[in-house]
């Protein structure tokens, strides 16, 4: 039984009821009564049987009923019957539980009119206690169960919490990376194209050292103000995403011609497109394009070609294309944009491709043009 204060205070009313009658059997009005000593000793030996549940204690009972309406003794034993019948009530299903209480009643009401037995009366309150004993042990069944149940929808409850949050800190994080990583490498390619002109011109031409360590200077102070950004956004507290600078078509154009300022030759056609986009999928195209034209500048030939196609079903389809050659493993990548670029579009619920081609390496996003105005709780 453990713990069970339910079970523990029916085995103490039982075990009182028998203390009572013992009593009785010593000194009381009843002393001696072989009857008496007969319930005792069943009842002591029913105790042992309820508190595992067991069959044999609604037969215990039910003979304790029995011998109660015969000779009712002590006027305590009436409560052994109805203790054990609400120990095994405790603990078994409805159906047994039921059953049991039938038992019990069925056998008082036929030692009560059974003309030979030899009744004193008190079938009907045998009856009743058999009732309220079952209804009793069912109900505090039903109150366990609830508990339970309770209990394990409050863990689900909570586990599902903990993954809502888990998932938001990986979402968070993905965007944080994303951004990082956007920014961060196209700048830095930024700064090692005009870096490299520096070295190059310090002694033969001066002035463009200059102008190329002035590149490096806005490069930097660039990548520092949106680490700042980030870092605040980090610092703050509460659930507030990552805010993306924002993205028009005079930030495209900045875009672009900070790529032709190191030396990579940018093909347009169709950037008009870009403004069908809203502004979150707008956004995401200019990250795309700073990702795929700085994977150009790595690793292509010096040019690349931008296509962006008219609206068609409700997509605008952005492709970058430039020459390619295959690379060693340990100078490629780490593959880190090409899956930001990926997690972008299908958050706004277009799709992306990137891979090689007979052409060289192409890159291609459908972004939809009615996009959300803030990206769609998709884990990535």
């Amino acid at each position: 039984m453990g713990r069970d204060r339910w079970a523990l205070g029916g085995v103490l009313a039982v075990v009182v009821a028998l203390i009572v009658g013992g009593v009785s059997a010593v000194v009381g009005d009843h002393a001696g009564a072989t009857t008496l000593w007969i319930i005792l000793g069943t009842g002591a030996a029913g105790v042992c049987l309820a508190a595992r549940a067991s069959v044999l204690a609604v037969a215990v009972a039910a003979f304790l009923a029995g011998l109660e309406l015969r000779d009712p003794a002590p006027w305590g034993t009436w409560a052994v019957a109805g203790g054990l019948l609400f120990l095994f009530a405790l603990r078994r299903p409805r159906f047994d539980a039921v059953v049991a209480g039938l038992a019990v009643a069925g056998t008082a009401l036929f030692a009560a009119y059974v003309p030979w037995w030899g009744t004193s009366g008190g079938a009907f309150g045998l009856v009743a206690l058999a009732a309220a004993m079952v209804g009793v042990g069912q109900w505090v069944q039903a109150q366990r169960r609830y508990e339970i149940a309770e209990v394990g929808r409050r863990r689900q409850e909570a586990e599902r919490r903990r993954q809502e949050v888990a998932r938001h800190v990986a979402e968070e994080r993905l965007r944080i990376a994303r951004e990082l990583h956007d920014s961060v490498a196209h700048h830095l390619a930024v700064v090692s194209v005009h870096t490299n002109v520096a070295r190059a011109n310090l002694a033969r031409s001066p002035q463009t050292a200059a102008l190329a360590l002035g590149e490096v200077q806005a490069a930097t102070q660039s990548v520092m103000e949106e680490l700042g950004v980030i870092l605040g956004v980090l610092r703050t507290p509460g659930s507030e995403p990552v805010p993306a600078p924002p993205a028009d078509a005079a930030v495209i154009d900045d875009l672009l011609l900070s790529f032709r300022g190191i030396g990579l030759t940018v093909g347009t056609d169709g950037l008009e497109h870009l403004t069908a986009l809203a502004p979150l999928a707008l956004t995401a195209a200019r990250r795309l394009l700073q990702e795929a034209l700085t994977n150009a500048q790595r690793y292509g030939d010096g040019a690349a070609e931008v296509v962006v196609d008219a609206p068609l079903n409700g997509y605008v389809t952005l492709s970058v294309r430039n020459a390619w050659t295959p690379r060693e493993k340990a100078s490629a990548g780490s593959g880190l944009g090409l899956v930001g670029m990926a997690e972008r579009v299908h958050l706004l619920g277009g799709t992306f491709h990137a891979g090689p081609d007979a052409d060289g390496f192409l890159v291609t996003a459908q972004l939809p043009a009615t996009a959300p105005r803030t990206p769609k709780e998709t884990s990535v």
